[in-house]
């Protein structure tokens, strides 16, 4: 009896261990969008709105919104300009920061006759969404998404204000061609700001060129006055920027030690494929601007006394919960074993 009981308690303490590891949120997505590709599509197997178009060329792009629930649904239609997110991916699902370089706004381009929609259950709706290009011959690609949105009710399985989104790329180009320029990234303005409820400091790198750039790579140290000590250290891989757009690149105040006032210095290095740009400015967090993002951070703890910082790409917070799941994993291995051992599998044969 008392096996039984623990190889149980082992069997939920593996379940439990489990699902707090591999459990992600999982949004009930009860709605498809299928684009419509159009002749003028390019025959590069894109499976979004990759278009080449001329100048001035109007339009109609046509997506089909199929319910595959039992009840009816009603969608937001949106248009968005690409932008590239704090986590270094572009971002089709809302507006970021956008570069002053950047010369057409796919917002500007196109029109939604209406922005809500009705889908009934179990059925399918075409949304016809149109643009006109601009009027003159284009450098690079111009990139947008549209999204379709929808909010959730009241149904049980759902949380209600929760929202659930496809989205469907649209880039546009003069030629095929369009993309062949060189990419061009500078540093902007570094400030102090408010990132998650977190004091930070932002430095934010500027695609300049109208064309993507993918899988590059930052490493990044921030030091506070003339020391070589830094307080902030960050390394990114599989960075990609939408064009002509801003990268917020931001270093989070997470343990809640605040960002001091004074003088600090940014040394940021980029590399994508055979090119490298090295960016270093020095920078002032003036006493104004450091008030503000303490005051905010949910974290703050009030003090400015850190931790010396270090070489190591772990946390003292990421050893120990590695090393912690480790040994609970260990110990519930050993425990199966030790009680398969006690207990066989199967009963014996008699004879």
């Amino acid at each position: 009896m008392s096996n039984r009981i623990t190889k149980k308690a082992v069997y939920i303490m593996i379940v439990v261990l489990l699902t707090f590891i591999l459990t992600i949120p999982v949004s009930a997505m009860d709605f498809q969008v299928r684009p419509e590709l159009p002749e003028n599509q390019r025959a590069n197997g894109s499976t979004f709105f990759d278009l080449v178009v001329t100048p001035g060329q109007r339009q109609d792009l046509v997506i089909m919104i199929t319910n595959t629930s039992e009840t009816d649904i009603v969608v937001l239609v949106e248009a968005f300009t690409a932008s590239t997110g704090r986590n270094g991916q572009i971002n089709y699902t809302s507006r970021g920061d956008l570069d002053e370089s950047l010369r057409y706004d796919f917002e500007d381009l196109v029109f939604i006759p209406q922005n809500h929609f009705g889908i009934p259950a179990e059925s399918s709706v075409e949304v016809v969404i149109s643009f006109e290009a601009p009027r003159e011959e284009f450098q690079g690609a111009i990139l947008g998404s549209i999204r379709v949105l929808k909010e959730a009710g009241e149904d049980e399985n759902e949380n209600p204000g929760a929202m659930f989104a496809r989205v469907n790329a649209v880039r546009l180009v003069n030629n095929e061609d369009a993309e062949n320029i060189p990419v061009n990234l500078a540093l902007g303005e570094i400030n102090a700001e408010l990132v998650n409820h977190r004091a930070s400091i932002v430095v934010p790198i500027r695609n300049t060129q109208p064309r993507m750039v993918l899988n590059a790579s930052a490493t990044a140290k921030i030091y506070h006055g003339s020391t070589n000590e830094f307080i902030f250290e960050y390394d990114l891989e599989r960075l990609d920027f939408a064009p002509n757009s801003v990268f917020p690149f931001s270093f989070v105040d997470e343990e809640g030690f605040g960002i001091e006032a004074g003088d600090y210095r940014a040394v940021i290095n980029v590399e994508h494929e055979d090119v490298a740009w090295l960016f270093e400015q020095s920078f002032v967090i003036t006493e104004q601007a450091a008030q503000v993002v303490n005051e905010g951070a949910l974290n703050q703890q009030h003090g400015f006394e850190r931790p010396a910082p270090t070489d190591q790409g772990l946390t003292m917070w990421m050893v120990i919960a590695i090393a912690g799941g480790g040994a609970i994993l260990l110990g519930i291995i050993i425990l199966i074993v030790k009680l398969n051992r006690r207990r066989p599998a199967f009963p014996p044969i008699r004879r």
